[in-house]
């Protein structure tokens, strides 16, 4: 337990909250959306109804938690130049929850300064920004699930609704009790209030994932990358070399066995579905959100209070077990600022700088078609839909093997956004080449550049 008294802890507190803010702001005012974002709050600007939105979010392979909120802030008036407010808002929220826990100090301090929290959950905005908060009330909950389960339940439905690992990470917390429960054959009287709420919040789970499964025309597979890169990309350890990761990965394992020692199984249950989701299902390195986040949620809820035992080789295994996770969360930090800075310094998309020369092409009424995902980051920077070979006339991008997102309006359009050098256009366009810089960890995970063809 933190030994200092309220008030001076409440004073850390306070100075860490407005350092974590006004560096988060700072980074949010420079940072400029890429696709993925711009797809979000295209979604909940070109859809008019309900129907519509859940529609098109059913070809994004996720829940439509993300874009309703979009929407929500769209009504009562925030432009999209200021898109960084809304996961600002639910990672400032997160961290204020942080600091409820009973997590040790330091991890208070240096958590909000993650690359995790500051940069990839408050700047970026994408549903991971969900995560967190919704991480921090199950931590807070989780001791006392019996004595007030609705609560407990609640923050693992919010949890759930924020994308399909999210569905895996609340289930696995669920399974747990569902094995306390089989165990005593549902009769134990601890698990009296529970049942109900335990059921209630299954089935409703259940319901949302039927709702949500992509439909039958959906055109992107699962992306499966190197898991043993990504799981070392989410400690933000850049190991090139397979020996080298499998390497670290075990170090990892024996640690976390280690520190998870006196609750092994319960957080070996809750924690292999996501990694074998992980593992053999999809991922790519930013969802590695997902498991960074339920590791620290898992070190908080299981943490062992006990300082020292009569043994000395036990007290030392202890320090080298809490100097591991400070040197872990030290890393994150470095590379949190080094992401703030590097962010600052390139720009993470040049959507702006493209819409700005699109201008007068949009205002002469000129034909502009797009090909490919990234062209969607443009345009937000316009009231309606730029690209005149748009299908339905819709500025996002849709996902269906039934829809053409890249076939030309005519032969040889006024301009053309793509990701891809078009044969046979040189000799009757000028071309511009404009570049990304999509930074994860130390090193940018994935550069996107973006080529715009002007007819001569």
């Amino acid at each position: 337990m933190n030994k200092l008294k309220p008030n001076k802890l409440w004073i850390i507190y306070a100075v860490v909250f407005v350092a974590y803010i006004c560096i988060a702001i700072f980074t949010g005012v420079h940072h400029e959306p890429w696709s993925d974002e711009a797809q979000g709050w295209l979604i909940a600007r070109d859809t008019h109804s309900l129907i519509e939105l859940f529609r098109a979010v059913r070809y994004e392979g996720t829940l439509p938690t993300w874009h309703l909120i979009n929407k929500a802030f769209q009504l009562i008036g925030l432009d999209y130049d200021h898109l960084f407010v809304i996961p600002l808002i639910f990672t400032a929220i997160g961290v204020i929850l942080l600091f409820l826990t009973d997590a040790p100090l330091l991890a208070k301090v240096m958590l909000p300064f993650s690359f995790f929290v500051v940069y990839q959950n408050s700047v970026v905005a994408r549903q991971y920004a969900l995560v967190f908060p919704a991480m921090m009330l199950i931590v807070l909950f989780y001791k006392k699930r019996l004595e007030m389960p609705i609560r407990y339940h609640l923050a693992l439905f919010l949890l759930a609704i924020t994308s399909s690992y999210g569905m895996v990470i609340s289930c696995s917390f669920m399974l747990w009790d569902f094995i306390g429960m089989l165990k005593s054959m549902f009769r134990d009287p601890a698990y009296k209030k529970f049942k109900i709420p335990f059921f209630a919040t299954g089935i409703v789970i259940l319901i949302v994932t039927f709702l949500s499964l992509p439909p039958d025309d959906s055109a992107p597979g699962l992306v499966l990358t190197s898991f043993s890169k990504n799981a070392t990309t989410a400690l933000l350890f850049n190991i090139d070399s397979r020996i080298g990761q499998y390497l670290f990965l075990i170090f990892m394992l024996v640690f976390l066995a280690y520190y998870f020692r006196h609750n092994l199984i319960q957080a070996a249950v809750i924690a292999a579905p996501l990694v074998l989701f992980m593992a053999f299902f999809y991922q790519r390195e930013w969802h590695m959100t997902y498991l960074f986040f339920l590791a620290v949620s898992l070190m908080i809820i299981f943490r062992d209070e006990s300082k020292k035992t009569k043994h000395k080789f036990e007290n030392g295994l202890n320090i080298a077990a809490n100097c591991i996770a400070s040197l872990l969360l030290a890393v994150q930090c470095f590379t949190g600022f080094y992401s703030v800075y590097y962010d600052y310094q390139h720009a993470y998309s040049p959507a702006k700088e493209i819409a700005e020369f699109l201008k007068p092409y949009a205002e002469s009424g000129a034909s502009i078609n797009k090909r490919g995902f990234d062209a969607v980051a443009i345009s937000p920077y316009f009231e309606d839909n730029l690209y005149s070979n748009d299908p339905n006339g819709k500025a996002f991008f849709i996902w269906s093997s039934s829809v053409s997102n890249g076939e030309l309006t005519e032969e040889y359009p006024d301009v053309v956004v793509t990701q891809e050098y078009m044969e046979g256009f040189d000799s009757k366009y000028d071309v511009y080449l404009y570049n990304s810089h999509m930074i994860f960890k130390l090193d940018e995970v994935e550069a996107a550049p973006c080529i715009v063809y002007v007819k001569k």
